[in-house]
C-alpha cells in the first residue's frame, strides 16, 4: 500500500500524534510519502525521531517559482478540464468573506504544485491531516491525478470558521476525526452527505515510551504541570489565576507551562502583575525527550481548556492522555472531548470551564491527598491502556485504507 500524507507543518511540537501514526503504518509495510505545506519554523525544538522523519519530506513553501510556473502550465495543457472545472467549483462555492476566497485560490495552486511534484510518483491514495489547506491540497491533487482521498478531522479545522467543510467531506472516501465529541459535531453540521464514511479513531500512544517513575524526590516543592500552545483555548490564564489562589491559601508549590504561542507576552504579564514569578514558570517550546522528563519531575497535571472567543476548541488534548500514561492525576474541564479520557473522580478531577475557584480547589484536593493523587494516577494510566494504544488506534486506520483498496480505483 502507498500513501501520501498531506499534512499543514511537518513535522511539529504540538502534533506528535501525526508522527507516531505514521511511524506505525510503515510498520506495517505502508509506503508512505509526507507532503507538508510548510516547513517547521526556525528554532522550533524538533526531537531527535522528529529530524528522523523529516528526512525526505516535501515541502510546497517556500515555492520554487520556475516549478510553480511550469506545473499550472502543464495541467492546463494535459488536463485542462480538471483544471479549471476544479478551480471554477473551489472558487464558486460559499464562503464567509472575500479572504476566505483568496485563501482558497492561493490553496488551489497549492494543490496544482503538489500534483506536480507527485505526478511520476506511484501511490494509490491520498490523505490530509486537518480539514484546513491541506484538505484542499489534498482535493485538488485528487482532481488532477485521479487519486482518491481521505481525511482526519481534528479541532480548530472544524470548529473555528472552517472553510469549504462540506465540499472537502463530500469527495472523500472516508473521515476520521479522533473524538466522539467531534463525530456527534460534525453529523450535526454535515449530515447526510456523510454517509456512514465517518469513523471515530483516537490518537494513540507508544506506551513503551511513557514509562512512570515509582516516587518523585523528596523535600522538592511540589511540581504542577501545564503543556500546550499559549493559545487562548487552552485556557493557561485560569490556571495562572488558580495558581494565585492557593498561594493565598499557604500552599508552596511551582508550576511550570512547556508551551509557545501568541499569548506567551500576555500570560507573563498576568504573571508579573499577580505576583508569581517565583511560582509560575513560561518554559517555552521543549524537544519531546524534554517534555518526558518534565512528567518524570510532576507533582500532577493540570490543563484548562475552554472555548475561544472564535469557536477554537481542543478536541482531545494529547497531552492529557501523556500525563495519564505517565500515571499523573489530572485536573482538567469538562470541556468537548476531554471526559471521553478523563472519567471525573475515577482517572482524573474535571472542573467546569471558564472557573479558576474550582480549579484551585481540584488542585489543592490533590496537593493535599498522595493517596488520591495515586489512585487516580493509576486508573488513569490503566484507562490510556486500554483506549489509547497507539497499535489499536492506527490500526483502525490502517483497516480503512484497506477497505478503501478493495472498493477504489487503484493503478500501478
Amino acid at each position: 500500500m502507498r500513501l501520501v500524507y498531506i499534512i499543514g507543518t511537518f513535522p511539529s511540537f504540538t502534533t506528535t500524534f501525526i508522527d507516531r501514526e505514521i511511524k506505525s503504518l510503515r510498520q506495517r509495510g505502508v509506503e508512505l510519502r509526507v507532503v507538508s505545506i510548510r516547513r517547521p519554523a526556525i528554532g522550533m525544538p524538533l526531537s531527535v525521531e522528529q529530524r528522523e522523519l523529516q528526512q525526505g519530506v516535501t515541502y510546497l513553501l517556500p515555492v520554487d517559482w520556475l516549478n510553480f510556473i511550469i506545473a499550472n502550465l502543464y495541467f492546463v495543457v494535459f488536463r485542462s478540464l480538471a483544471y479549471f472545472r476544479t478551480l471554477f467549483y473551489l472558487l464558486t462555492r460559499p464562503h464567509p468573506d472575500p479572504k476566505a476566497r483568496v485563501m482558497t485560490f492561493l490553496h488551489f495552486a497549492e494543490g496544482v504544485y503538489a500534483a506536480y511534484l507527485l505526478r511520476s510518483r506511484l501511490f494509490d491514495q491520498l490523505h490530509a491531516h486537518f480539514v484546513d489547506r491541506a484538505a484542499i491540497v489534498a482535493l485538488v491533487a485528487s482532481h488532477l491525478l485521479d487519486k482518491p482521498y481521505s481525511l482526519t478531522a481534528h479541532a480548530n479545522d472544524i470548529y473555528a470558521k472552517p472553510v469549504l467543510l462540506h465540499e472537502k467531506i463530500a469527495e472523500a472516501k472516508f473521515i476520521t476525526t479522533c473524538t466522539g465529541y467531534n463525530q456527534a459535531y460534525l453529523r450535526r453540521m454535515v449530515g447526510d452527505e456523510l454517509n456512514g464514511k465517518l469513523h471515530l479513531a483516537y490518537h494513540g500512544l507508544d506506551l513503551n515510551n511513557y514509562q512512570p517513575v515509582s516516587s518523585l524526590p523528596q523535600g522538592n516543592r511540589p511540581l504542577l504541570l501545564s503543556i500546550g500552545r499559549l493559545t487562548e483555548k487552552k485556557g493557561f490564564s485560569y490556571l495562572i489565576a488558580a495558581c494565585r489562589r492557593l498561594k493565598d491559601q499557604g500552599y508552596d508549590f511551582i508550576c511550570h507551562i512547556v508551551g509557545e504561542g501568541p499569548l506567551h507576552q500576555e500570560l507573563e504579564a498576568q504573571i508579573t502583575h499577580l505576583g508569581l514569578k517565583d511560582t509560575v514558570t513560561l518554559c517555552g517550546a521543549m524537544p519531546h525527550e524534554a517534555v518526558i522528563d518534565k512528567y518524570r519531575q510532576a507533582t500532577l497535571f493540570a490543563l484548562s481548556c475552554v472555548t475561544a472567543r472564535d469557536g477554537d476548541r481542543d478536541g482531545i488534548p494529547n497531552v492529557l492522555a501523556e500525563a495519564m500514561a505517565m500515571q499523573l492525576p489530572i485536573v482538567s474541564t469538562r470541556h468537548s472531548g476531554i471526559p471521553e479520557l478523563v472519567e471525573d473522580k475515577i482517572s482524573g478531577l474535571l472542573v467546569p470551564t471558564n472557573d479558576e475557584e474550582a480549579l484551585a480547589e481540584a488542585l489543592a484536593k490533590l496537593l493535599d491527598n498522595p493517596a488520591l493523587r495515586r489512585r487516580l494516577g493509576q486508573r488513569g494510566r490503566q484507562k490510556v491502556l486500554e483506549d489509547f494504544d497507539v497499535e489499536r488506534n492506527v490500526q483502525r486506520l490502517f483497516d480503512l485504507f484497506v477497505a478503501c483498496r478493495s472498493v477504489g480505483k487503484w493503478e500501478e
